[in-house]
């Protein structure tokens, strides 16, 4: 072979293995049985510090089938930050649950549940509130992961950014604030 063709394929083997590599999922956006994650936890959002409660992961954070979210970053909070939840009215106290959205749900019940994989015995989704994060509180950010329902139902991962704030009504533990019923949704 000539230098001009070496050179050639060498250049041709270089971008070759970074294409390879840079398809490849990070660390980050594996779940924590190693399948891929759909999309990524955000790097910075006013109001977060990123912090690494190992803890708090573990509840938020499921393996593949199993509801939660997949690639997870817990964050704590340095001003309020505002979320929504669409719960359901006929469970007493699912309205402080502990799963929220960044931003306001729009769209149908069905689209809303495949797009954050909840399952229909969960919630009726049928009221919205909207409230602040306290400041000071340590919260999850992730992706949807994957969940098999008990009625046979299942949904996929997304990349739909789920918001898990561990509040705890029954033991008057609640990380929210300033909340504002949104009324009958959608």
């Amino acid at each position: 072979m000539s230098s001009p063709r070496i050179l050639a394929y060498l250049a041709l083997l270089a971008v070759s293995g970074c294409a390879e590599i840079a398809g490849k999922p990070s660390v980050a956006e594996l779940g924590l049985d190693g399948a891929a994650c759909l999309g990524k936890v955000p790097e910075t959002i006013a109001g977060l510090a990123e912090t690494h409660n190992n803890g708090l992961l573990a509840k938020a954070q499921q393996q593949s089938g199993k509801g939660g979210v997949c690639a997870a970053k817990s964050f704590a909070v340095t001003a309020p930050v505002a979320v929504f939840r669409v719960y359901d009215s006929g469970r007493p106290g699912s309205a402080y649950g502990g799963w929220w959205a960044l931003a306001r749900p729009s769209g149908g019940k069905d689209d809303y549940r495949a797009k954050n994989a909840i399952c229909p015995d969960w919630s009726a989704l049928d009221r919205l509130i909207s409230c602040r994060i306290k400041t000071g509180a340590e919260i999850v950010l992730g992706t949807t992961q994957s969940v098999s329902c008990p009625d046979g139902k299942n949904y996929g991962k997304t990349p739909e950014i789920q918001v898990y704030v561990p509040n705890d009504q029954r033991n008057g533990v609640l990380y929210v604030e300033d909340c504002r019923e949104e009324g009958a949704w959608p």
